[in-house]
């Protein structure tokens, strides 16, 4: 049994903090002021102390009111948060999925109507979020992103596939490099949420990679598409360019090479069990054990 004080007046507590006065309050609950008066006192004999100061114009938070207070509004907004998903999910069976824009664009949208064609009656959102916290406080329901979580013990945590990369660029090229130095700086083309790309390649090639000249773009979505667009060679995951590659939009002269780095999921222990999300897992899982990444792929006809 928890040791709390009666729910309703700590609800009564942040009503009257927040207006400095029993009298709003007690209007804003639809209550009388003797009823907000009655329970706020009822908080202050099972607390031992005030948490309100009384004076001629109202009330002021006591030291212990104002960390009281602080708690309370944590708490509460927390409550109302896991509420207000749980009501939508009896509602319209919603999931929402926080990714990167990059993967988002390149993978995940492109073959998301398999996912809608085999289960109609759950709706998709998408944000463009890879922050922990957002799982965390259920503003969304999965989360993908390219690093571990620390100290995941209120997460399930899957593995969806090892990163594998190299340069990319358009097929019109009329001289693709042989080597990895045969890319010039100037061509290089980086992406600012990847600015350490090249030298992770280059690390990957045993090679000492110069990477301070080229273009930058804000994402990485932008950087494959200037790159189809022949300004030059993007550092790209595999899983990302694939159907670019198939489609001839895009040739990897050099191939790709693993990296120390992987695309991970999450979801909160609270949802292991919820179908909806599950199914999603299901299908995520098995679109990524289509992209088993091949030794010597370069898309290069």
């Amino acid at each position: 049994m928890r040791k709390l004080p009666v729910l309703r007046t700590l609800k009564s507590f942040e009503a009257v903090a927040g207006f400095s006065s029993f009298t709003h309050a007690a209007a804003t609950l639809g209550l009388t002021h003797g009823a907000i008066s009655h329970q706020i006192r009822a908080l202050e004999d099972w607390l031992g102390k005030a948490v309100f100061e009384r004076h001629s114009g109202g009330v002021r938070l006591t030291e212990d009111g104002e960390r009281l207070r602080t708690v309370c509004a944590q708490a509460f907004s927390l409550l109302e948060e896991e509420c207000s998903r749980i009501r939508r999910q009896r509602k319209e069976r919603s999931i929402t999925v926080g990714s990167s824009a990059t993967f988002l664009a390149q993978w995940i949208l492109p073959r998301i109507e398999a996912f809608s064609e085999k289960h109609p009656d759950s709706v998709l959102n998408f944000q463009t979020c890879t922050d922990v916290a957002a799982l965390r406080s259920g503003r969304v329901d999965a989360l993908i992103v390219g690093e571990l979580v620390p100290s995941p013990d209120d997460l399930v945590g899957i593995h969806l596939m090892g990163d594998v990369i190299g340069p990319v660029c358009a097929p019109g090229k009329s001289s693709l490099p042989q080597g990895a130095k045969d890319i010039p700086t100037s061509m290089m083309l980086h992406a600012e949420s990847r600015l350490g790309a090249w030298t992770e390649w280059g690390t990957a090639m045993g090679i000492d990679v110069g990477s301070r000249g080229g273009r930058r773009f804000e994402t990485l979505s932008l950087a494959i598409q200037a790159a189809r667009g022949g300004l030059g060679f993007a550092i790209s995951p595999e899983i990302l360019v694939r159907d670019d590659l198939g489609a001839g939009r895009l040739v990897a002269p050099l191939g790709f090479v693993a990296v120390e780095r992987a695309t991970w999921v999450y979801i909160a222990q609270t949802q292991a069990m919820a179908r909806d999300v599950a199914a999603f897992l299901q299908w995520l899982c098995e679109e990524a054990a289509k992209f088993v990444h091949t030794p010597g792929t370069s898309g290069r006809e």
